[in-house]
């Protein structure tokens, strides 16, 4: 590869990382943020009941929170993070967002069947903190994600829609 080519692809990801220092980007990501808080929160507290209440394995307590939480989030970043209303979803628009969160998913599981490895039986607390860990790690990912892939198509039709008025 030449140093042209090396140039123009740091350009371009310098330029792609500006994207997300902007009035709108930030927007969406504090609303992001505040859906991630009190989702983490809701599927936190549906995967301890989970746990308790129906004597899941940590795993299956986890997956059973996970898709009540991603339908969740799905409707409310639609609707509140991006600004698009609830006729536009599609189902490329769905299956990204569910594909999006199969891998935060898979890695939130990882995360925690790895410290049940590490530290034994874990504690409610633990439990929590090791999903928390896996929330962190996967927030800005998450949202480019989202922003790029999930939303995109719906997000530059409603651009053109309000250009056009």
């Amino acid at each position: 590869m030449g140093r042209l080519e090396t140039s123009t692809q740091e350009l371009s990801l310098k330029n792609y990382v500006k994207t997300f220092v902007h009035r709108e980007a930030l927007g969406q990501m504090f609303r992001l943020g505040l859906i991630g808080g009190f989702n983490t929160v809701f599927t936190l507290s549906l995967s301890v009941l989970f746990r308790e209440v129906f004597s899941m394995r940590d795993e299956w307590a986890v997956t059973s929170a996970w898709v009540v939480g991603t339908l969740v989030s799905y409707a409310l970043n639609r609707t509140w993070t991006f600004s698009l209303d609830t006729d536009g979803a599609n189902a490329r628009e769905t299956l990204h967002f569910f594909g999006v969160n199969v891998v935060a998913w898979v890695l939130t599981v990882a995360i925690v069947w790895l410290a049940g490895r590490m530290f034994g039986a874990l504690s409610n607390l633990e439990f929590i903190f090791a999903q928390l860990v896996a929330a962190a790690i996967i927030v800005i990912p998450k949202f480019a994600a989202y922003r790029d892939v999930v939303f995109r198509r719906s997000l530059e039709d409603a651009r053109e829609a309000s250009e056009g008025e």
